[in-house]
């Protein structure tokens, strides 16, 4: 998955490693092997996929309905479109100027068991949901102590996380998550805004958020990170934690988050 995966000192390190080498293997992009590409190769009509792969397109099509779209699955075609076709070392700095590409709406997507059903060309990508998913099934495969992917997190004891912008947060328990632009000269070509499909802008240049579950905290930074200067209040509405860092890297914070996170650790 393109990251640092990090666990305590006696944690099943065989397991999960596993695990997140097989989440990879199937729903990478990146893999001309994976199943997530073997699904895209039929775009339209009902293609049957693994009882995983069912799985994750279903939780991915729950996020879009939490999110109202925000977050969703069907933005596989404006994410190549944009040029994130390969991997991040192998892009140019800069991709120069992108045309937008149709998002279709979630609602052209259904899971009905193990089959997929598409009522019009739709190219999916999970990446929305797979890492911050395999966190939180990571740490339910250890059972104790916590997990970290790549700035995403999952623990069920205290543990001090740095923050993006400096500065630490003690996460007791449950799940946080940033989403993020990067600091590339183009917006990070993974997060498209599908209300444009194109590269997302924000004045948030990292949004993170702290939930009941890594996922749950994926999906709302996501969100929040779209919706721009909306983002502290959607998240105060929804009762999530949320830290806010813009592009000259001052720090705001939703009144959810100042209110559970002592000052002198959230800053």
């Amino acid at each position: 998955m393109g990251c640092e995966v990090a666990l305590p000192f006696g944690a099943p390190l065989a397991q999960v490693r596993a695990l997140f080498d097989d989440r990879d293997r199937r729903f990478s992009r990146f893999n001309p092997s994976s199943e997530l590409n073997r699904v895209n190769g039929s775009p339209l009509g009902l293609t049957l996929v693994s009882e995983e792969f069912a799985s994750m397109l279903s939780l991915s099509l729950d996020a879009a309905r939490a999110t109202d779209g925000l977050s969703t699955p069907t933005v596989g075609g404006a994410i190549v479109a944009a040029g994130s076709d390969r991997d991040l070392d192998r892009r140019p700095a800069d991709v120069g100027a992108v045309e937008p590409a149709p998002v279709p709406s979630f609602h052209a997507v259904s899971v009905r068991g193990r089959g997929v059903l598409r009522t019009e060309p739709v190219v999916l990508d999970l990446n929305g949901v797979v890492k911050s998913r395999t966190v939180d099934d990571a740490l339910a495969l250890a059972g104790s102590g916590w997990v970290f992917a790549g700035g995403d997190v999952a623990t069920r004891e205290p543990v001090v996380i740095g923050l993006p912008g400096g500065g630490t947060v003690v996460l007791h328990e449950g799940g946080l998550a940033t989403a993020g632009l990067g600091r590339r000269r183009v917006p990070e070509c993974s997060v498209i805004d599908p209300r444009t499909g194109r590269p997302a802008t924000s004045p948030w240049r990292d949004v993170t958020v702290a939930a009941a579950t890594c996922l749950e905290a994926a999906v709302a930074a996501r969100a929040a990170l779209l919706l721009g200067d909306g983002g502290p209040d959607w998240l105060d509405a929804r009762g999530l934690a949320g830290r806010f860092v813009g592009h000259d890297g001052r720090v705001q914070t939703n009144d959810a988050w100042r209110t559970r996170a002592p000052g002198a650790l959230a800053a």
